[in-house]
């Protein structure tokens, strides 16, 4: 197997020593893709096969000296994401095998499942049947089967065990010192100085409730993410039940309600949309993603907006669950209604509204319509824009292109917080890995891979550097061109950290780009 990064995660005291190279903010599946990134050597989505292999091999002579990286959050790893799975009893990812926190390797996931006899837990959603993407190598490898909860949830416990680290369960209240030289200060009192800090905050903003619900008593009208899904574990057989949304929180709510006995209405404003993924599968294709991106990037804030809105498409089911919604259907007990809703009454026990065309009477309503983007309603957001302003655009942070807050060169956010310089999937787990590939690129954590004092240990740069300097003029475009010409550009302007990143991935969404697709395969066979 190819190196990795030295085991060991720890729980940190209030003695232990507080300065960091990165700090993490968050505990999710972002903070975790970011933990991974800056932690590891290399990645393998951005290597050819021949890249790769020298990687490995200079990485047995000599390792790089791994960063000190702290991660704050109120909760251990992944307990939100732990809890909103289980409140809804979701089965299986959304997302394909390939998106997941581990930054070394696209296919890892694929390779833990064979190495636990799990590959049951890989289910083929038919994505890759497509005409356009049926050619794909992560479609003929298995790539884009889904995982189940269970087999992600356990893989990303193992990653975090592994990637060492130091975990403060605490809240990061502010950060404050200057660029470079950063301050996070907790909830206990604390102090953790830093030389970089990643914002991995998850959600983009408060819980979206319709204004029809305002002033309605929490027990009867109440969000998804409510009191850590309290509302929904409460739903009793017998109820009559209104969820409000169009997207897969809204069936997966509809379909829980149903599960356990109640009387079940699904209310959404447009009819509902069927799509493998939340984005159109072209997005997934890395011979078009890189156009996509780059188009997107080229566009200002305010039209990228608009774009993100557009692409996302107010949300989206895939077929598995709209088989099922459809089955309940005919059995009794749910209707899907489209339309507007409009509370009527509501007298301390029920709520009456009208549903369409239609004057019902609820016992409980669910808004299952998400979070509504406004990074300044999120409390250490807004202490950071206070200190250092950025420019806002529907309430996300107008980032640069390596993900910069505020100007700033060693404070990043990634998460749908960051959007609007990611991408329409910046808030899922493709769009998570790209990001943080984008950060450890801008913190040059891989700056080792171009090192031309060794000709063996020059990975991405000149390889012939070492070998004197060459009067005829070779430049920086004279690199080995075994997968990845593109990425090291031509002699030429400055790039940002972004713009190598993507094109090194080969601007696949989710980080993978299938140039190392022989040494990963390999790899993931014999998966750790």
């Amino acid at each position: 197997p190819f190196p990795r990064s030295l085991r060991g995660a720890r729980f940190a005291g209030a003695m232990a020593n507080p300065r960091y190279d990165v700090c993490i903010i968050g505990g999710g599946p972002g903070a975790l893709t970011a933990l991974s990134a800056v932690l590891e050597p290399y990645s393998l989505d951005q290597l050819s096969d021949g890249q790769a292999a020298r990687a490995a091999t200079a990485l047995r002579g000599s390792r790089p000296r791994p960063p000190r990286v702290c991660v704050v959050d109120p909760e251990p790893w992944l307990s939100t994401w732990k809890s909103r799975f289980k409140a809804l009893e979701i089965e299986w990812l959304r997302s394909p095998a390939t998106a997941h926190p581990d930054a070394f390797d696209a296919f890892s996931l694929r390779g833990f499942a064979h190495s636990h006899g799990r590959e049951a837990e890989l289910y083929d959603s038919g994505a890759g049947r497509g005409k356009g993407v049926r050619s794909l190598i992560e479609v003929s490898s298995g790539a884009w089967s889904l995982p189940t909860n269970a087999l992600f949830q356990d893989f990303c416990d193992e990653l975090a065990r592994r990637l060492p680290h130091e975990f403060f369960q605490a809240r990061a209240t502010d950060v404050g010192g200057s660029d470079g030289d950063f301050v996070v200060e907790l909830d206990t009192g604390a102090q953790l100085e830093a030389s970089a800090v990643i914002m991995a905050l998850g959600v983009p903003g408060p819980p979206l409730m319709p204004a029809t619900l305002a002033g309605l008593p929490e027990r009867l009208a109440f969000h998804t993410d409510w009191n850590g899904g309290a509302g929904l574990a409460a739903l009793a057989p017998g109820e009559r039940v209104l969820v409000i949304g169009g997207g897969l929180s809204a069936v997966q709510t509809a379909q829980l309600a149903h599960r356990r006995g109640c009387r079940v209405v699904l209310a959404s404003r447009r009819p509902l949309t069927t799509r493998h993924f939340d984005i159109d599968v072209n997005w997934f294709d890395r011979r078009r993603t890189q156009g996509h991106l780059f188009g997107f990037l080229d566009l200002p804030a305010e039209q990228r907006l608009r774009m993100i809105r557009e692409t996302r498409g107010g949300g989206s089911v895939p077929e598995m669950y709209m088989e099922d919604l459809r089955a309940r259907g005919a059995s009794g007990g749910l209707a899907v209604v489209v339309g507007e809703v409009e509370v009527l009454s509501c007298d301390g026990a029920a709520v009456q509204a009208r549903v369409g065309e239609s004057v019902r009477t609820f016992d409980k309503v669910v808004s299952a319509c998400g979070h509504r983007p406004d990074c300044t309603a999120l409390p250490i957001l807004a202490a950071l824009h206070r200190r250092w302003a950025t420019p806002l655009q529907g309430g996300l942070p107008v980032l640069s292109h390596d993900a910069q807050w505020g100007g700033l060169q060693r404070l990043f956010v990634i998460g749908a917080l960051a959007a609007l310089q990611i991408g329409p999937d910046a808030g899922n787990l493709m769009g998570l890995r790209r990001a943080a590939q984008v950060v450890a690129s801008a913190l040059d954590s891989r700056g080792w891979l171009r090192n031309e004092r060794s000709l063996l240990g020059n990975v991405r740069g000149n390889r012939f550097a070492a070998l004197g300097d060459d009067s005829d003029g070779a430049s920086d475009s004279d690199v080995e061109s075994d997968g990845d010409a593109s990425c090291e550009g031509g002699a030429g302007g400055k790039r940002s950290a972004a713009s190598e990143s993507t094109a090194e991935s080969g601007a696949d969404s989710d980080g993978d780009a299938s140039s190392a697709g022989g040494v990963r395969s390999k790899r993931s066979a014999a998966s750790e």
